[in-house]
């Protein structure tokens, strides 16, 4: 049996500390800002959150570049000569292209590396969702387990990753077509916020929508306690774009409700996300309940 290499991309929002504890290694980003190209990582060393949001403030053009053909190969191939297997677990296909180029490379590889095995997880998230994916792939090798059953089980894990997100504005989601221009304009007209969540095919949708700013946060909060499951034993997120202060008050709300996690944390989203969501986004990423819902 090869040992296996995990692999994922700048999408998973894994910092660099636990990147280096589980030998993780990545497909880059990059990020272009009026003209200049900018490699990106999680922890935010090209460029810090606070300039980027600034930047998008502004209204200045900004545009994420997907990793290259040559930088997947030359990764790839490193890892593939030293005569290791390969998981790449990837942001989810509904919501970027880069899981499409990955799988291109891997049939060319394929050919040239026959004593390898190259396979590929749909991990049906983003942010630290996805990131919750690539630890289960993780965990589950350095238990020593091959390699099928690594996938086997890291992807019936996928719909267990509850999130519930919400924005200040929906003109970054237009930017990003992520809504159309007419939904956006009359929902930020009526401060309409929806409140999205990755259904079973990893389609990034609007679980429910809400008027007003703090209805959504509360309601996403309510959402995401209602939701999760096994309190106790996990470490959930709260995810902001540049909104810190949002952030610390729904770990208020969580620690009032009574619900017991392990941990709280409180990180950054990162650009690739954030440049689609904008500042003020924020979020909750946990375990729980299977999502079995398509397009609610």
């Amino acid at each position: 049996m090869n040992p296996i290499k995990i692999f994922s991309d700048t999408n998973c929002d894994l910092y660099e500390e636990v990147r280096q504890e589980h030998n993780i290694d990545l497909l880059n980003f990059s990020i272009y800002i009026n003209g200049e190209e900018i490699a990106l990582d999680p922890d935010w060393k090209a460029i810090d959150d606070k300039t980027l949001y600034n930047t998008l403030r502004s209204g200045a053009k900004v545009y994420i570049l997907s990793t290259t053909d040559r930088e997947i190969k030359t990764k790839f191939k490193k890892y593939l000569k030293e005569g290791n297997d390969i998981l790449y677990v990837g942001c989810c296909g509904k919501q970027s292209k880069t899981l499409f180029k990955v799988i291109r490379i891997a049939e060319e590889l394929r050919e040239e590396f026959p004593e390898q095995r190259i396979e590929i997880i749909d991990s049906l998230n983003a942010s630290i969702g996805q990131g919750f994916v690539v630890l289960k792939a993780c965990e589950l090798v350095e238990q020593g387990l091959p390699l099928d059953e690594v996938i086997k089980q890291t992807e019936a894990m996928r719909n267990n990753v509850t999130q519930f997100v919400t924005v200040e504005s929906l003109t970054y989601l237009s930017k990003a077509n992520r809504v159309k221009a007419s939904t956006a304009t009359f929902g930020n007209l009526f401060r309409v916020k929806p409140i999205l969540y990755s259904d079973a095919e990893g389609n990034q949708t609007a679980f429910k929508k809400v008027k007003g700013r703090k209805q959504s946060v509360d309601e996403t909060v309510k959402l995401f306690l209602e939701h999760v499951e096994d309190p106790e034993n996990q470490v959930i997120y709260i995810v902001h774009g540049d909104d810190i202060e949002t952030a610390k008050y729904m770990k208020n709300k969580i620690l009032e409700s009574g619900v017991k996690f392990k941990d709280i944390k409180i990180i950054v989203v990162g650009a690739i996300i954030g440049v689609s969501t904008g500042p003020g986004m924020v979020g909750l990423f946990g375990m729980g309940k299977e999502i079995t819902t398509v397009g609610k």
